[in-house]
């Protein structure tokens, strides 16, 4: 049954990054603006950060890709040591998750308000790579050269607000929540996923 599962997981996640690549492409036949964002993530688990490809495909609906790296810090928190007058880590881990999600945002009031102000709904999916590091080896390229590794699909919903300002800057605030579950346990724990906080930054407009 798990092996089962295990496939399915795969077949998901490359299904996914097909969909994503079909509609990337077709969106150039009808392409308007496109831009470069670096994305800042809070969540409960942790913290990361991405890159996100955006592309209009009508007025009112973006597709593109998100690229995200997650630091999962769950469970860890700092101990005084008075023998060596030190905070000392307890449940220390090394997990990083690399989510790669073909994404839509749906801007629902689109020339209906301010141009400035910019109310949008974010649907994500696609594979995320668990990367389970050995906390217990000290060398850095050991740590992770032998590290486990799986493929699950994954998965975001939430909404955001676009700030334009004068210039081709954006700035964007926005809250979600993350689908983020894996076949084998890691540490004990399937569900890494839960709410997040993000702040955007446009790069580049094209």
């Amino acid at each position: 049954m798990n092996r089962y599962k295990y496939m399915l997981s795969i077949f998901l996640a490359k299904t996914a990054i097909k969909v994503a690549i079909i509609m990337i492409a077709s969106s150039s036949l009808y392409g308007q603006e496109k831009s470069h964002n670096l994305n800042f993530m809070f969540t409960n688990n942790g913290y990361g950060f991405g890159y996100e490809f955006e592309k209009f495909s009508k007025e009112n609906l973006s597709i593109g890709t998100d690229l995200r790296f997650y630091d999962i810090r769950s469970d860890e928190y700092p101990v005084y040591d008075p023998f060596v007058n030190q905070y000392k880590i307890i449940g220390e881990k090394n997990i990083t998750m690399l989510p790669l999600y073909f994404r839509v945002n749906y801007y629902p009031f689109q020339g209906k308000i301010a141009n400035n102000f910019e109310p949008y709904v974010l649907f994500a999916i696609g594979p995320m790579i668990s990367i389970d590091g050995d906390e217990n080896v000290r060398s850095f390229s050991k740590r992770w050269s032998n590290a486990d590794t799986q493929i699950n699909p994954g998965g975001s919903i939430g909404f955001g607000v676009n700030f334009n300002t004068s210039t081709s800057n954006t700035l964007s605030f926005g809250l979600g929540y993350d689908y983020l579950q894996v076949q084998e346990p890691i540490h004990d724990k399937k569900d890494y996923g839960g709410a997040f906080l993000y702040l955007k930054y446009k790069i580049n407009r094209e």
